[in-house]
C-alpha cells in the first residue's frame, strides 16, 4: 500500500468514506426501525423533486421520519445498489425506491426483504421474471407507462392524419418504464397503418444524448414528422436539435413527464404533447403503503397511479365555471378539482358565484359569453333556470359542459354527475339495513333542482319496499344549514320525533345535528347525509353522524375540465360521464 501513489490512496480513502454507514449498524438498526428510506434517482430531475415533495407532505401529514437518497445520474445502477446496502445495514424499517434498472436493483432488494425490511417499488417497474427468480414480489405504486405512452401515440396519429415519418426516442435499455413507453408508442401511432417507424433508438434519459442521437438521425434519415420521447429531457435535447436544422415547430415533439421546462415549450408551440403521471402521487402513495405495512397492515400488490394527456392546444385557453352556491364546501370542492385540471394543461380558470340565485347565475353566463371565452362549464342553480343561459352560450358557439345538476333545456357536450337516484337508494337501504321499522324525516334540497329530485327517488322507492318503515315528514330546507337547523328546532319543539332522518345533503344533516345538539335531550335518531364533506366525516369519526354518501366533488370539477379540454382537441367525450359514489358510515 505505501508504494501506491498518494492521489490512489486518496481516491480509495474517499469510496470508503462515502460508502461506509454514517453510524455502526448495530447502533442504528433500533433507532431506524420506524423510519422510512425514498431512494430516487436523478435527483436532479424535476419529476423526482415532485416525487420527493409528495412523499414529505404524507410523511408530516402523519408524522412519519422519512429521509431521502438518490443518485445524481439515471444510469448510476452501482450507487443506487451501495445505498441500499447502506440502508441494510442501518436497519431502516422500510425502502421505497424508484430504481435505475428493474433487474440489477432486485438481488440487493431482495436481501432487504430477508433482512425484515418492507420494500415498495415506484415508478420503473421491477422485471416480474427476475424477481420470480429471487422469490419475491415486491408492492408497485406507478401508472402504465405502455398506456400513457398511447395516449400519445394515439394524439401523433391523429394530428399526421394516419401518414408519416416517426422516430422514437427510448430511455435506457432494459428499464421497464423505457421499454413499455417504446412499446405503447409504436403499437398506437402505426396503428391503422400509414406510418412508418424510421428509428427506435436510446438516449439514456439525457438531453444531452438525446441532442447527439436526433443530430446524426437527420443526417443519417433526413426529414421526419414527428418524434416520440420517452421522457421530457430528451425532448427538450430533441428540440436543440431541430433548431439547427429550422425545424422547430414544424415536426411533432413528444416528451413524458410534464417537468416545467417541456410546459413551457407546450405554451409556445414547440413542443406538443408530454404525458403527466402525478409523480407527487407515487411518492405520497409509496410512503402511505409503506408506513400501513409497518404497522402490520395488508396492502395492495399494485397501486395504480393516473394518467393526463397534456398538449399543446390547451396552453392559453379561457374556460369559465359557474358554481350555484360556493359557501357550501362540496361546491367549494368541486371548484377545487377543476382548478387544479385547469392548472395542469395550462387553462386559464374563471368563475363565479351565483349564491343561488337564478338570476345572478344568468348574468354571470352572459358576462362570460360577452367575454369570449372559449367553454363555459355549468353547475346550475336551478335545471329549468338555467336554460336560457345555455341558450345564449349555444348561440355565440361557445360550448357548455354541466356538472353535478343537470339542465333542463339548451344543448351541451356532455354532463358530468354522480348517480344521484343510486345514491339516494344508498341511504334507503342504510336505514332499512339498522331499523327494523320505524319514522323518517327527509330534508329535501331546492326543487326543481335535478340532484334533489333524484335523491329522493332513490331514497323513497327504496323506503316504500319496507311496510315497518315510513317517512311522515317531508321538509324544504333549501341544502342549507340554518335552514335544516331551524326547522328541525321547530319540529322538536312541537315535540316530533324520528327513528331516522335523512337529508339530501351534508350541509342540512349538519343543521339537524346542530338542532339535536341543543335540544340536548332523548335519544338521537339516525342520521344520513349526502356528500361526504369534511365536517361530516369529522362527525362521522365522532359518531355524531351515522353515514353519507360519498360522491367526490374534486373529481366532478377535474372530470369537467378534462372534457371541456378533450372537446377543445376536437375529441369525442360521452354525453354523460359519471361519478363513483359510496356509502360511508361510522365506525360505532
Amino acid at each position: 500500500m505505501n508504494n501506491l501513489p498518494h492521489r490512489l490512496l486518496s481516491l480509495m480513502l474517499l469510496c470508503l468514506i462515502a460508502w461506509a454507514p454514517p453510524f455502526p449498524a448495530h447502533a442504528q438498526s433500533n433507532s431506524n426501525k420506524s423510519k422510512i428510506a425514498l431512494v430516487m434517482k436523478a435527483l436532479s430531475n424535476p419529476f423526482f423533486f415532485e416525487m420527493e415533495a409528495g412523499a414529505k407532505e404524507y410523511a408530516r401529514e402523519n408524522g412519519v421520519t422519512l429521509e431521502v437518497f438518490g443518485t445524481e445520474m439515471e444510469t448510476d445502477v452501482e450507487h443506487q445498489i451501495g445505498i441500499i446496502n447502506n440502508l441494510i445495514s442501518r436497519g431502516y424499517g422500510a425502502i421505497v425506491i424508484a430504481p435505475v434498472d428493474s433487474r440489477k436493483l432486485v438481488p440487493p432488494l431482495k436481501k432487504a426483504v430477508d433482512q425484515g425490511i418492507v420494500v415498495i417499488n415506484l415508478d420503473n417497474p421491477l422485471d416480474k421474471d427476475t424477481q420470480a427468480q429471487y422469490g419475491i414480489a415486491i408492492p408497485f405504486v406507478g401508472s402504465d407507462n405502455a398506456k400513457g405512452a398511447a395516449l400519445v401515440g394515439d394524439y401523433f396519429r391523429r394530428k399526421l392524419r394516419g401518414k408519416g415519418r416517426v422516430v422514437i426516442i427510448e430511455g435506457i435499455g432494459g428499464a421497464q418504464n423505457s421499454e413499455l413507453r417504446k412499446t405503447g408508442f409504436r403499437q398506437a401511432v402505426t396503428a391503422g397503418g400509414g406510418i412508418e417507424i424510421v428509428d427506435s433508438i436510446g438516449a439514456n434519459w439525457h438531453a444531452e444524448d438525446a441532442f447527439a442521437r436526433m443530430a446524426g438521425l437527420l443526417e443519417k434519415r433526413g426529414a421526419v414528422d414527428a418524434v416520440l420521447c420517452a421522457n421530457d429531457q430528451m425532448a427538450l435535447g430533441v428540440l436543440q436539435a431541430l433548431d439547427l436544422r429550422n425545424l422547430t415547430g414544424k415536426v411533432l415533439v413528444s416528451g413524458y413527464d410534464n417537468i416545467e421546462a417541456a410546459r413551457n415549450e407546450l405554451r409556445n408551440g414547440r413542443m406538443h404533447a408530454t404525458v403527466e403521471q402525478h409523480p407527487e402521487l407515487m411518492g405520497r402513495h409509496g410512503v402511505e403503503l409503506a408506513l400501513r405495512a409497518l404497522q402490520g397492515k395488508k396492502i395492495p400488490t399494485h397501486q395504480d397511479v393516473p394518467l393526463d394527456l397534456i398538449t399543446h392546444e390547451s396552453f392559453g385557453k379561457r374556460i369559465a365555471l359557474s358554481l350555484s352556491d360556493l359557501s357550501n364546501p362540496f361546491f367549494a370542492a368541486l371548484l377545487a378539482g377543476a382548478r387544479a385540471e385547469a392548472e395542469l394543461h395550462g387553462v386559464e380558470l374563471f368563475h363565479a358565484d351565483a349564491r343561488n340565485d337564478d338570476s345572478q347565475q344568468l348574468l354571470a353566463i352572459q358576462d362570460f359569453v360577452g367575454k369570449k371565452m372559449d367553454f363555459i362549464l355549468i353547475n346550475p342553480t336551478n335545471s329549468q333556470a338555467v336554460q336560457p343561459g345555455i341558450e345564449i352560450a349555444n348561440r355565440a358557439r361557445i360550448p357548455v359542459i354541466t356538472v353535478d345538476r343537470k339542465e333542463d333545456g339548451g344543448k351541451v357536450v356532455s354532463h358530468i354527475a354522480s348517480d344521484n337516484v343510486a345514491g339516494g337508494r344508498l341511504a334507503g337501504e342504510y336505514i332499512a339495513r339498522k331499523l327494523e321499522g320505524g319514522v323518517i324525516a327527509e330534508f329535501e334540497g331546492i326543487p326543481g333542482t335535478s340532484v334533489s329530485y333524484e335523491r329522493g327517488k332513490g331514497f323513497n322507492a327504496v323506503i316504500a319496499q319496507h311496510d315497518k318503515l315510513k317517512v311522515t315528514a317531508r321538509e324544504v330546507a333549501h341544502f342549507n344549514r340554518d335552514n335544516a337547523r331551524q326547522i328541525m328546532a321547530r319540529m322538536l319543539a312541537q315535540h316530533q320525533t324520528f327513528d331516522a332522518v335523512f337529508a339530501h345533503n351534508d350541509n342540512m344533516i349538519l343543521g339537524v345535528l346542530d338542532a339535536l345538539q341543543a335540544a340536548d335531550g332523548g335519544r338521537r335518531p339516525l342520521l344520513v347525509g349526502f356528500d361526504a364533506i369534511p365536517e361530516v366525516l369529522q362527525a362521522l369519526r365522532e359518531g355524531k353522524i351515522d353515514a353519507t354518501v360519498a360522491q367526490n366533488p374534486e373529481r366532478m370539477g377535474s372530470l369537467a375540465m378534462d372534457a371541456a379540454i378533450k372537446t377543445l382537441r376536437r375529441e369525442t367525450v360521452p354525453a354523460f360521464i359519471p361519478v363513483e359514489l359510496d356509502l360511508i358510515e361510522n365506525a360505532k
